[in-house]
């Protein structure tokens, strides 16, 4: 009687070892399997946000802003196609190639936030062998909405999507405009030189129509600021031509 109770007992204490071992081992291997988790979790975040952010010509560094009370609104120029929207564009149009050009030029547009002169900038350093003389940088107003706008009509430009690398010939076109709401909008064109430099005259009465939804366009309230470099905006639709200087009128003795 005494034996079986000996080993009855020394069987539930090597039971009880084998159990609290195999618990230690679970909560061991437990805490190894959330580690594990966490630096796959932590590995794929940067994964997640280069994904979030291609490489693109129309797609400024900034995170979207939710969209405006009042959204603005501008005219089309007639010969631009206005094509579907995609990823953060909020519009687009093809622009079409002058005699001698194969490739369209492209405008997309966004409404973004961050810095304004970070972007403009952003913009510049994605063109590389041009003439740093004919770079513009100007500030207008137009309808109470600023505008910074750059221009750069003949680079290397790499700053699409393509897989070709950068391509020389290309020209920019690029404004921000802020509403009185402060919404930010970006507008940005693209494409072969000769085709960019034809649309300067177009882009520019885009910009000069600019308004809030409902509102109405006034281009005769454009007004350059300031302008470095480059050449000046062309005047707005309907504005009287500047007057000729004027010569004194001889005086009589």
């Amino acid at each position: 009687m005494q034996d079986f109770s000996r080993a009855r007992l020394e069987r539930t204490s090597v039971g009880a070892v084998t159990f609290l071992a195999l618990l230690g081992w679970g909560a061991l291997l437990g805490g190894c399997q959330k580690k594990d988790e966490a630096k796959e979790q932590a590995a794929a975040k940067p994964a997640a946000t280069a994904a979030a952010a291609p490489k693109s010509a129309a797609q400024p560094s900034s995170k979207p802003k939710a969209p405006p009370t009042k959204r603005m609104e501008w005219d089309d120029p007639k010969q631009w196609k206005k094509i579907p929207a995609s990823g953060m564009r909020y519009m687009s149009y093809q622009i079409p190639p002058v005699a001698g050009e194969k490739e369209i030029a492209e405008l997309n547009v966004f409404v973004l936030g961050g810095d304004i002169e970070s972007n403009i900038q952003r913009w510049v350093d994605e063109f590389s062998n041009f003439d740093p003389k004919t770079l513009s940088r100007s500030d207008r107003v137009v309808n109470d909405m600023t505008q910074a706008v750059v221009e750069i009509p003949k680079g290397k430009f790499d700053g699409g999507m393509g897989e070709g690398g950068a391509t020389d010939n290309f020209g920019l076109l690029g404004a921000i405009v802020v509403t009185p709401e402060n919404s930010t909008y970006f507008f940005k064109l693209t494409g072969p030189s000769a085709t960019v430099t034809n649309a300067r005259v177009p882009f520019y009465q885009l910009l000069d129509s600019v308004r809030l939804e409902g509102g109405k366009a006034a281009p005769e309230t454009a007004k350059t600021i300031k302008t470095v470099g480059g050449a000046a905006a062309p005047a707005p639709v309907g504005a009287a031509p500047a007057a000729a200087p004027s010569t004194p009128a001889p005086s009589k003795h």
